[in-house]
C-alpha cells in the first residue's frame, strides 16, 4: 500500500473555489466521460484527483475500448448484433449482471462513441482482426469490437500536457504493435515520438478529453484527496476534502476513482487470491467504496479483479511504487510454457490474461496453500534469438530477473521446481507442439490464442522447447485494477442495501460494481463499458440541475 504522501494540490484549470453543479472524483477515462457529458448538458463542472497526475489508470493503460455494434463494424461489410452481444455478454458474465445493464452497456455504446468523438475530440480506430476474448462463446466475435484511439499530439493540451504522469511504455499503437509483434522489430525512428510529445494508447485516450473539459470551462484539480461525501436531506451534495474543505455539489457526486487494489487490507478480504503485483498508479486504495459504504451504498462484486500474469523488472515504477509488467506474447508465442512448483503445466498459457490468473488461485487441501503459485514461464533459447524479451536481445547480457539454465533440469534446479517434473512436461509439450496441437490445454485451438502468436511461425502459438539454454522468469498473480465496489443502476446511480438510488450519487469505473462481473469480454472490457456508463451518470446528473431538486432524484 503507498504510503499516502501528501501532494501539493494544484489547479490546472478553472477555479476551485467556483460554484459547482457536479463534482467527479478521479480523472480516468470513466470519471472524465461523465465530466464532460455533464458539462455539454449546461451543469457546471469539476474533477478532483487524489494524485499529482490526470488519467488515472485509464493514462497507463492501453486505451482500448470494447464497443459493440460500433459504426466500423458495418463500415467494414460485418456489422454486429444485438442479441448476439448481449448473448455473449450474459455468456461471459455468468448472467451475475443485471440485464438493464448490459442493455445500457450494448445501446448506448454507439452514441458514446459518436459523443466523445464530437464533444471530446476523441477518434478512436477499429482494429477489425483483435478477436473477444472468447470468440467460441455464443454470440462472440473474431473481431471488431474492440477500438483503440488514434495518436494525438500532446502540444495540443498546452500546460494540461505537464499534468500527465511520465510515459511507462513507449508511445506506440496496438495496430503497429500488430505489425511489429516483437520489440526487435520496433523501427529505430520510434524514439522520435516521446519528444515530439505524440500521445498513444490510454495518454492518447484521456488527452482530448481533458482538454474538452479545459476549453468547456470546467475546473481540473490534481493533489486532493477527497474524505467524505456531504449528505443532506437523505441526498449526496457535495464532498470534503482530506484537509476539510467542503465543494458543493448540489446535482451530483460523480464517484470514479478506481478500485482497491492497493489496500492490502481490502484486497486479503475480499479476493480469492493474493495480489502479488500490480501496473495501476498507487493511488486506488479504495477511497470511493468506502465513502459511499458510509451512506449506505450496497456493494457487488468485491471479489473480483481485472487478474493478469505479471513479472518484476527491477526499477519499473508508477509514482515511487513498484508495478508489474504484464506478460502478453512471452507467453503466447512458440517456445513457451508456464508451470507450478511441481514443474507441471496448469493453464493453456495463450487464454486471456485474465483467466490465467485465476487458475492461480487453486487451492491445494495437502499444503493449505495454493497449488499454481510459485509459477514459472520457461522458455528455449531459440525464442530468445527469434524474438528477443522484454527488450532482453539474444547476446546481451541477461538480466538477473532472468534465470538460466544449461539443461532443463539444472533450470528446474535454478528457479526451485520440481527437475522430474519439468523435464516430462518439457519433453510432452514439445513432442505436441512439433504436430501443432495440445491435447492438455488446447493451447492454439482458440482464435484469440492465434491472434497474439507469430504469424509466420509453423503454428503461431505453439513450439518446441528444445534449443538450449533454457530460461525462465517468475509470473506473479497481479492485478491491473479491482472491479468490485459501489452498486448502480443501469445510469450510474448509487443504490443503497434494499436497491433504493442514494439521490446525488453515482459511482463508476472500477470504483462501481463493474458491469462486467466476473468476466471480461474483449479488449477494452474495462474502458469500454466504463465510459458508457459514465456517459449516462453525466447526463443524469446534469438532468439534476434544473431546479426543484426533488429527494430521490
Amino acid at each position: 500500500m503507498t504510503s499516502g504522501a501528501s501532494i501539493a494540490t494544484r489547479v490546472w484549470a478553472g477555479a476551485l473555489d467556483g460554484e459547482f453543479d457536479v463534482v467527479v472524483v478521479g480523472s480516468g477515462a470513466a470519471g472524465l466521460t461523465a465530466a464532460l457529458s455533464a458539462q455539454a448538458d449546461g451543469a457546471r463542472v469539476a474533477v478532483l484527483e487524489k494524485s499529482a497526475h490526470v488519467g488515472g489508470t485509464s493514462a497507463v493503460s492501453g486505451g482500448m475500448l470494447w464497443i459493440p455494434l460500433n459504426r466500423w463494424m458495418a463500415q467494414a461489410g460485418a456489422p454486429d448484433d444485438r442479441a448476439a452481444a448481449l448473448a455473449y455478454l450474459a455468456a461471459v458474465t455468468a448472467d451475475r449482471t443485471p440485464a438493464p445493464t448490459l442493455e445500457a452497456v450494448v445501446d448506448h455504446g454507439p452514441e458514446t462513441l459518436d459523443f466523445l468523438e464530437a464533444a471530446g475530440g476523441l477518434h478512436m480506430a477499429p482494429m477489425p482482426g483483435f478477436p473477444d476474448y472468447h470468440p467460441e462463446l455464443e454470440g462472440g466475435r473474431a473481431g471488431g469490437r474492440s477500438l483503440e484511439p488514434e495518436l494525438y499530439d500532446g502540444d495540443a493540451l498546452g500546460p494540461l500536457l505537464d499534468a500527465f504522469r511520465p510515459l511507462q511504455e513507449p508511445p506506440i499503437t496496438f495496430r503497429e504493435y500488430e505489425a511489429w509483434r516483437t520489440t526487435r522489430a520496433w523501427p529505430a525512428d520510434l524514439a522520435d515520438r516521446e519528444p515530439r510529445h505524440q500521445l498513444a494508447r490510454g495518454q492518447a485516450l484521456v488527452a482530448p478529453l481533458l482538454a474538452a473539459l479545459a476549453a468547456g470551462g470546467a475546473t481540473l484539480v490534481t493533489g486532493l484527496a477527497i474524505a467524505r461525501l456531504v449528505v443532506q436531506d437523505g441526498m449526496v451534495t457535495g464532498v470534503e476534502s482530506a484537509d476539510g474543505a467542503t465543494i458543493d455539489a448540489p446535482a451530483g457526486v460523480v464517484l470514479a476513482c478506481g478500485g482497491f487494489e492497493w489496500d492490502d487490507d481490502l484486497t486479503r478480504q475480499f479476493l480469492p487470491g493474493p495480489v502479488q503485483t500490480r501496473c495501476s498508479p498507487p493511488h486506488n486504495t479504495g477511497d470511493g467504496i468506502r465513502m459511499a459504504a458510509k451512506v449506505g451504498a450496497g456493494l457487488r462484486n468485491m471479489q473480483e479483479a481485472w487478474w493478469q500474469p505479471q513479472i518484476r523488472i527491477p526499477g519499473k515504477e508508477i509514482d515511487g511504487e513498484a508495478i508489474g509488467h504484464r506478460l502478453t506474447f512471452e507467453r503466447t508465442g512458440p517456445g513457451t510454457l508456464i508451470v507450478n512448483r511441481a514443474g507441471r503445466r496448469f493453464v493453456n498459457e495463450a487464454h486471456s490474461y485474465n483467466d490465467i490468473a485465476k487458475v492461480m488461485h487453486l487451492f491445494d487441501p495437502a499444503t493449505q496453500g495454493l497449488a499454481n503459485l510459485p509459477a514459472f514461464l520457461v522458455f528455449d533459447q531459440r525464442h530468445l534469438e527469434r524474438y528477443g524479451f522484454l527488450g532482453v536481445a539474444a547476446g546481451d547480457p541477461l538480466p538477473p530477473w532472468i534465470v538460466s539454465g544449461g539443461t532443463v533440469a539444472a533450470l528446474a534446479d535454478r528457479i526451485g521446481v520440481d527437475a522430474g517434473g519439468l523435464v516430462a512436461t518439457v519433453e510432452r509439450f514439445s513432442a505436441h507442439a512439433r504436430d501443432g496441437v495440445d491435447p492438455d490445454f488446447g493451447r492454439g485451438a482458440s482464435v484469440y490464442d492465434r491472434y497474439w502468436g507469430d504469424a509466420v511461425a509453423p503454428h503461431p502459438a505453439l513450439g518446441p522447447l528444445d534449443a538450449a539454454p533454457f530460461h525462465a522468469v517468475e509470473v506473479f498473480c497481479g492485478v491491473s485494477g479491482t472491479k468490485g465496489g459501489v452498486a448502480t443502476t443501469a445510469e450510474g446511480r448509487a443504490l443503497d442495501a434494499f436497491d433504493v438510488p442514494i439521490a446525488g450519487l453515482y459511482a463508476v469505473g472500477n470504483t462501481s460494481a463493474h458491469p462486467m462481473g466476473r468476466g471480461y469480454p474483449g479488449a477494452g472490457g474495462t474502458l469500454g463499458p466504463a465510459m458508457v456508463l459514465g456517459r449516462l451518470a453525466g447526463r443524469h446528473a446534469a438532468a439534476r440541475c434544473a431546479p426543484p431538486l426533488l429527494s430521490g432524484g
